[in-house]
């Protein structure tokens, strides 16, 4: 089974980060499609002139937390696979979620269509939260109601920085 089928099955708690290669080339590919992914997302988003920050935020918050969070449990050796792991789902969740914001930002669509957008939009955060807390159960070897807490934190950090450092833009 290649990395790739590995990350897909993570999408549905079919395998965990450490079924991944371990590979700083892996994970130099995934950082590559992710930022390509978030920069496809963020234009839907975020000013021309903020993308790549955007990007950039959004990399350096998912590298220290998980960085963070596994040194402080005596796990840092499972860094490289965790990253890819968060990584690789968070380019799919980003593709997922393209049409979503792009049709939110669209000023001709109905009420109605928002409304539906902004439940689809839930619902992909709400399996995001709970992929990444699989991960984090599976990397830190703890209870998902423990990963679900660690899931949910990389969230709001992420929404709260985003909202700091571009107010006017919405979320990162």
């Amino acid at each position: 089974m290649t990395d790739l089928q590995k990350i897909l099955f993570l999408l549905f708690l079919k395998s965990a980060p450490q079924d991944l290669s371990y590979s700083s080339r892996l994970t130099m590919r995934l950082l590559v499609a992710y930022v390509v992914s978030g920069f496809i997302v963020l234009q839907t988003t975020l000013n021309p002139d903020d993308i790549f920050a955007g990007i950039l935020l959004g990399v350096f918050v998912q590298f220290s937390f998980i960085y963070l969070v596994l040194r402080a449990l005596a796990k840092g050796s499972r860094f490289l696979q965790t990253f890819c792991a968060v990584i690789g789902v968070g380019i799919f969740f980003n593709l997922f979620s393209w049409p979503v914001f792009s049709m939110l930002s669209s000023a001709s669509i109905s009420d109605a269509t928002k409304s539906s957008m902004s439940l689809m939009f839930l619902m992909l955060i709400s399996w995001e939260v709970l992929v990444k807390a699989y991960i984090f159960r599976h990397a830190l070897e703890m209870k998902m109601f423990s990963a679900m807490a660690l899931s949910f934190s990389l969230l709001f950090i992420s929404v709260a920085l985003s909202q700091l450092f571009f107010p006017a833009e919405g979320v990162a």
